[in-house]
């Protein structure tokens, strides 16, 4: 069992294949190495970077063009989340472990998770003070890590 997303890599493939499958999509090789490298991979990756990974880690070719519209078609299936640190390039992650918040370095864009209860409590405050119903969010702070101050 992989502790960061609660199931094993098999499992959430399985899942995913079922869902493509329902909804009239086809699956391939190249998607299935995609998925494993965001599954395993601890930091935010760049399409090069998971197409240069793919690569040395499964001996599989796999065009950036590939890689850019699967990812795309992986963030409308919502399985994925984007983020831009302010370099213009996007960062990809699993969306499927808990909810976080992220601390971005605008000097060498160290991307730092976190969560904080308070503030996902205070969220829902806001929103339910303005007859507004949260369905998600994402915060991004921005400043400089400790290495870069």
């Amino acid at each position: 069992m992989n502790n960061k997303h609660g199931m094993t890599f098999d499992a959430f493939l399985k899942n995913f294949k079922l869902h493509v499958s329902k909804l009239g999509f086809k699956n391939s090789i190249q998607k299935d190495y995609i998925l494993k490298i965001l599954f395993y991979s601890d930091e935010h990756l760049t399409a090069e970077q998971i197409a240069f990974k793919v690569k040395e880690e499964y001996n599989i070719d796999v065009g950036i063009a590939t890689v850019y519209r699967t990812v795309k078609f992986f963030e409308d299936l919502n399985i994925i989340d984007s983020l831009d640190v302010g370099d213009s390039v996007k960062r990809y992650e699993l969306k499927i472990s808990e909810h976080h918040d992220h601390l971005v370095c605008t000097s060498c864009h160290k991307i730092i998770e976190f969560s904080d209860d308070i503030i996902e409590e205070k969220q829902e405050s806001i929103a339910k003070d303005n007859n507004f119903i949260l369905k998600d969010h994402a915060m991004i702070i921005y400043g400089l890590c400790e290495d870069c101050q």
